[in-house]
């Protein structure tokens, strides 16, 4: 009877551990419109999320999206089925997230580099100001001509973070750098983007570090006839001038989706608006396009001034 009773726990424990490595979590992905191979964000997503693959056991799937009317279909299908963590996008999505957190309130979603405040969304934001100042930071020590100039799209709070941030890098690394901050007043003005680069051109700005939408392919078709430098904020431009941008300033989507991922599958999960900044790693240099550039001392000193910021030595400021 005793040795039944033995029996009995063993097979009790080996179904009960099965069933627990047989668990998974599953986590689907929908791209904004910029689809799969778009080199960006899309793409870094989704790679990340098939890293997290490989370390735990995940079920995962991606939906794209051709158009935005496609987006709340292609979540819906995600919800339907049950998936536990339903990541979209950007900024566009944040209306098709927010509808279908409304019609599934058991099911979680995040969206990524967007705001969507429902109890069952997490928000992945990132502070815009501590981009800008690595992108000073690069831009003072790359700089030949000690004049530099960051370019936003429409002058609002957004813009003038990134502004303030490399403003605050820049001054960091040399207070006698010239600095002049420009406004297209539009995130698709093309031409305009074009003739402000121009003008910056003529008064020796050697460096530009932009954040304009669309409008940034003038930014960037005037700074490869001119042969000058960039800084971007998008891994996908580099295909567009390859000789001509630095470095991209990107948001570190494998550490952030591994951070959210695990936080899920340990209980320690929480849906809230998270913002992201140095303190967190949640920025890295493309790291091709800035060996190619940038020397291996100055990457050292890139390093150096974002250990001053973590130190609190360097304070960004809104004002500069």
């Amino acid at each position: 009877m005793k040795f039944k009773l033995i029996l009995f726990l063993l097979l009790f424990s080996l179904l009960v551990s099965f069933s627990v490595s047989a668990q998974y979590l599953e986590v689907a992905l929908v791209s904004d419109i910029g689809g799969f191979g778009d080199n960006s964000y899309n793409d870094q997503l989704r790679s990340a999320i098939n890293e997290m693959d490989k370390k735990i056991n995940l079920s995962v799937d991606y939906r794209e999206s051709k158009l935005m009317t496609e987006y709340l279909e292609n979540i819906n299908y995600f919800a339907e089925n049950k998936f536990d963590l339903i990541w979209g996008v950007g900024f566009t999505m944040e209306q098709a997230i927010e509808e279908a957190a409304q019609m599934y309130p058991e099911r979680n979603f995040v969206i990524f580099d967007g705001v969507v405040e429902e109890e069952n969304v997490m928000s992945l934001t990132f502070k815009k100001e501590e981009a800008g100042f690595l992108a000073g930071v690069i831009a003072a020590l790359e700089s030949q001509n000690s004049a530099v100039a960051f370019i936003g799209a429409k002058e609002n709070k957004a813009m003038q973070k990134y502004q303030a941030g490399f403003n605050t890098g820049v001054k960091a690394v040399n207070s006698d750098i010239k600095i002049m901050n420009k406004y297209v007043g539009s995130f698709n003005d093309f031409s305009m983007a074009k003739k402000i680069t121009t003008e910056l051109i003529k008064e020796s700005v050697d460096i530009i570090f932009y954040a304009a939408g669309s409008a940034s392919h003038g930014i960037i078709d005037q700074a490869i006839e001119e042969d000058i430098k960039l800084i971007s904020l998008d891994k996908a431009d580099i295909k567009l001038a390859p000789n001509n941008i630095l470095t991209s300033i990107l948001k570190n989507t494998e550490h952030i989706v591994e951070d959210v991922i695990k936080a899920y599958y340990n209980d320690n999960y929480v849906n809230e608006i998270k913002e992201y900044g140095i303190t967190d790693n949640a920025f890295i240099l493309e790291e091709k396009q800035a060996e190619k550039f940038i020397s291996s001392d100055k990457l050292v000193k890139i390093e150096e001034y974002k250990q001053q910021f973590l130190e609190g030595e360097i304070e960004i400021r809104s004002e500069l």
